[in-house]
């Protein structure tokens, strides 16, 4: 397999599953603990072969605590580790937490929360949930949030991190407290 940066996608194999289900077979790198899958049409995955957007989806499977398949969606495009457009989920114990999986520029509007409600208890909300969440967070292009900050605002915001966001009201004393293990 090419490494580096100038590898590209255009190597490595994939099998058809349906019109629009691709996957990266979990044998293709002996590190890989789950397939990949890639949701695209034909012309997607000519495009997607064309960077290193499969080479992040089969990396993304190499993963500890991956959970069933590496995902590409159909807006897959070369990332910084992830594929954008890509998604996996980990084991509670023994998985990791990547912020690849978020994004390292604008997020894409996904932010990483934990919680301690459990399926049973929001099932039957998650509509009006997902509403409110579509709402309340900026998506789409040219879409702007509630919060305006000048560049000064910025500057001191990225001083101050969790401090100012407890400060301003944008969360509590525990955030600040709080550590990954």
């Amino acid at each position: 397999m090419q490494k580096g940066r100038n590898a590209r996608s255009n190597t490595i194999p994939l099998q058809k599953v349906s019109e629009l289900i691709w996957e990266i077979p979990q044998d293709f790198r002996t590190e890989m603990r789950v397939p990949g899958r890639v949701f695209a049409d034909e012309a997607l995955v000519s495009q997607m072969r064309r960077d290193r957007t499969l080479i992040q989806c089969s990396n993304v499977a190499t993963l500890p605590g991956i959970q069933k398949y590496s995902l590409t969606l159909p807006d897959g495009h070369e990332g910084y580790g992830f594929p954008i457009g890509g998604v996996a989920a980990f084991d509670y114990e023994e998985g990791v937490l990547s912020p690849g999986g978020v994004g390292y520029d604008i997020n894409c509007g996904v932010r990483l929360l934990r919680t301690d409600l459990t399926w049973k208890a929001i099932e039957a909300e998650l509509p009006q949930i997902l509403e409110t969440l579509f709402h309340f967070i900026p998506s789409g292009l040219g879409s702007r949030g509630r919060l305006r900050l000048s560049q000064s605002d910025l500057d001191t915001v990225a001083r101050e991190g969790v401090n100012w966001a407890i400060a301003n009201d944008y969360g509590w004393k525990e955030d600040a407290e709080k550590r990954v293990p």
